[in-house]
């Protein structure tokens, strides 16, 4: 079995790669793909946390780009996302806004250069991206690569 981090050649029976330690079970989706294999001990998730769809360990919460609470959600939302797993680079994220009406109104992806575990980034979703008060978010993992510095 070969390690999908480091390309390390492992004994088939092997539950964490010899060289690098990564856990080789299947992730969340079946695959051994960054971002969808579960760490052996992840960091503790801050309240007020959903997980992020098809995606291990991370997890994120939504908020006003003006601070606190979503008022009347027209004006920007930040979405903060907190990597409870393996560090991660090069992470392409998938933002879903659903409006009142129950139609999607975006579908927008974000790129975040490193998401190191038991550390969160915000990503923002400004007001002009809203063409309708916001009821509910969801976030999805589209792409990552492991991070070298555990």
């Amino acid at each position: 079995m070969r390690c999908p981090r480091c390309g390390a050649t492992n004994r088939d029976i092997a539950r964490f790669c010899a060289r690098c330690a990564l856990a080789l079970a299947p992730g969340v989706d079946g695959t051994q793909r960054a971002g969808r294999i579960r760490h052996p001990r992840p960091a503790t998730v801050p309240d007020g946390y959903s997980p992020c769809g098809e995606a291990a360990d991370l997890h994120y919460r939504m908020e006003s780009s003006l601070g606190g609470n979503v008022l009347i959600g027209t004006e920007g939302v930040n979405v903060v996302v907190f990597n409870a797993g393996y560090s991660l680079r090069e992470v392409v994220l998938c933002a879903r806004g659903e409006g009142n009406s129950g139609r999607e109104l975006f579908s927008i992806e974000r790129a975040v250069a490193a998401l190191p575990q038991g550390k969160e980034v915000t990503i923002e979703i400004p007001s002009y991206e809203l063409s309708a008060p916001l009821r509910e978010l969801k976030l999805g993992l589209v792409s990552a690569e492991f991070a070298w510095d555990e």
